[in-house]
């Protein structure tokens, strides 16, 4: 079992976008603060992502009691995960991450200080199309090293190392050493790296280090 071969595909959206869009027809979960894994019960292959505290949320189901069931609909997938929950012993420590529909869910995920949430159209198969939606912020950030075989600026950010950030699509060349630059983030996180950046552009208006 490789879990790679069961990542889902994500296309990414816009918190503002996520909100003007119409999401009926599609199926809307919390994405929480945890790291892909997949799990297995009783012939039953799982998706979703584990926490630090030893939770493992599940998103979605692989094999269904022996059964492939990717090319199955959403809701007979999530007829299988409920089945498969309810005879669960309660020492797995598996659960089932809330799960609304349309914006004002979203809003009320974000409202309550969750990370984000995940939508899948509920006439897909498994892993395609599911569309990842985050709050992003933007931070001025100072280029301390160049990684020329990655493409990839080391960034320092309030005097601190910040980690690692792509960038690509000829920004790279243009970017130097002691530049401001301003990236997108998902946040900064306790380590004081930044959580998916996005090279977005050089600040020219702002001094260089």
């Amino acid at each position: 079992m490789n879990p790679r071969d069961y990542r889902p595909r994500y296309i990414s959206m816009e918190l503002a976008t996520a909100l003007r869009a119409n999401w009926r027809g599609w199926n809307i979960t919390e994405k929480l603060d945890g790291v892909f894994a997949v799990r297995q019960f009783n012939a039953c292959t799982v998706t979703g992502e584990a926490l630090p505290n030893g939770r493992f949320y599940a998103w979605d189901i692989v094999t269904a009691f022996g059964e492939d069931v990717r090319r199955r609909q959403w809701p007979e997938r999530n007829e299988a995960l409920d089945t498969l929950f309810a005879s669960l012993p309660d020492k797995l420590n598996w659960h089932r991450p809330a799960t609304g529909h349309g914006a004002e869910f979203i809003e009320t995920i974000l409202a309550n200080g969750g990370e984000g949430c995940v939508a899948k159209p509920s006439e897909g198969f498994f892993a395609f199309n599911f569309v990842k939606i985050k709050r992003t912020e933007t931070f001025d950030c100072i280029v301390t090293e160049k990684h020329p075989e990655k493409y990839s600026i080391r960034l320092a950010y309030e005097g601190q190392d910040a980690g690692w950030c792509p960038c690509l699509y000829g920004n790279f060349a243009r970017v130097t050493l002691g530049d401001c630059v301003e990236i997108q983030a998902y946040r900064r996180n306790p380590s004081g790296k930044f959580r998916e950046p996005r090279f977005i552009r050089v600040r020219h208006d702002l001094p260089r280090s």
